[in-house]
């Protein structure tokens, strides 16, 4: 255990016995360096109990869209692919919108597309059809989705915008996305245990994962595989969720990405990463980069003592990330909090605490 991180690990045990989340594994990073690391509680609690392990194997959920979608995106903008001031529909093959607004990649990324956040898709397309026609089915309602405002003109947060962009690295690239995050990503990191999880192939041996929830439509306790239904009916595989990594694993993603950020040799060059970690405050007030979300000023879930111009994202189950460069601090929070059942919200008030407690740790507060 690092030295002076007692109040990180009574903070931990603390919320283990208040069941703000079942069990977590914290990954903190400094100056380059894993300086904590630290499982807590139960990977499972029904049908049968398991320990938390720094092994244990999590869904993301949404840490997929900047870790997996986003990279995907800045690689076909560094390759001149894609230009991200194009309307979306320049690269799929789609019917016109209803309502004529194409948004651009810029809009998606910055989650001021018009789109809405979420719809229950699956609750529409049987589950005994083909993967692929699932996934069809989900791209061409995405397609007919009305936008609820103007693109460029609000903010709001949306799966859907993903969903969109994830069919746009698989047509632009010719390959599954998947396959091409393996291979243009995490190979690359030499991250291989980072993937996601297709449900038409055998899972895969290895350390075991945190169990999310009790899912009422698949009536189930669910355990390696993704935990959002609109992923599931797609196969395992979507621009908004489906990856699957440890702790350590997402840290490892994180430094290096923060060396990019740093000047070293990374998957784009530092321009082009500069450009999708940068604020854009369009809308005006938004704290949306591309992809990656900024701090809130006085209430971000990254604590009080993060710099203004970190970056990070939080995954509906227990997740999240964030990177300040600045500082080089990397901290990883991975929970289940979900698990039996997505009553528990504790975690919203444990999130900056954490953080706060580990700035202390390291005297950055």
């Amino acid at each position: 255990m690092a030295e002076g991180f007692q109040d990180v690990s009574r903070l931990l045990s603390r919320a283990i016995e208040e069941e703000c989340f079942p069990g977590a594994v914290l990954v903190v990073g400094y100056q380059g360096t894993l300086v904590y690391e630290q499982a807590v509680g139960a990977a499972a609690l029904i049908p049968s109990p398991r320990r938390m392990t720094v092994d244990t194997v999590f869904d993301l959920v949404s840490l997929t869209k900047p870790i997996a979608t986003v990279t995907a995106l800045m690689l076909l903008v560094e390759a001149g692919m894609v230009r991200l001031d194009a309307p979306v529909d320049t690269y799929l093959n789609a019917c016109p919108r209803p309502d004529r607004h194409s948004p651009t990649l810029w809009q998606l990324l910055s989650h001021c597309s018009g789109l809405p956040a979420w719809r229950p898709y699956y609750q529409t397309i049987a589950p005994s059809w083909p993967a692929s026609a699932r996934r069809r089915a989900v791209y061409a309602a995405v397609h007919g989705e009305p936008c609820i405002d103007r693109p460029g003109s609000s903010v709001q947060y949306s799966d859907l915008g993903f969903i969109l962009l994830g069919e746009l690295v698989e047509a632009v690239s010719g390959m599954p996305l998947d396959e091409f995050c393996r291979q243009k990503i995490f190979a690359r990191l030499q991250l291989e245990g980072v993937g996601f999880r297709d449900l038409e192939r055998p899972r895969p041996a290895g350390a075991p994962c945190a169990s999310t929830e009790h899912c009422p439509w698949r009536q189930q306790i669910l355990e390696g595989e993704v935990h959002d239904e609109n992923a599931w009916i797609m196969g395992g595989v979507a621009g908004h969720a489906g990856l699957f990594a440890t702790a350590r694993q997402v840290w490892q993603f994180a430094q290096s990405l923060m060396g990019g950020l740093r000047g070293q040799l990374w998957l784009v060059s530092t321009s082009t990463l500069r450009t999708f970690t940068t604020r854009q405050n369009i809308p005006e007030g938004s704290t949306w980069a591309l992809g990656w979300d900024t701090p809130t000023p006085g209430r971000s879930s990254a604590g009080q003592y993060v710099s203004s111009t970190a970056i990070g994202h939080l995954g509906f189950t227990g997740t999240s990330l964030w990177i300040d460069a600045l500082q080089q601090v990397i901290v990883v929070l991975l929970t289940n909090r979900v698990h039996p059942s997505r009553q528990r919200q504790g975690i919203k008030t444990f999130r900056p605490l954490i953080h706060d407690t580990v700035m202390r740790a390291l005297g950055l507060a």
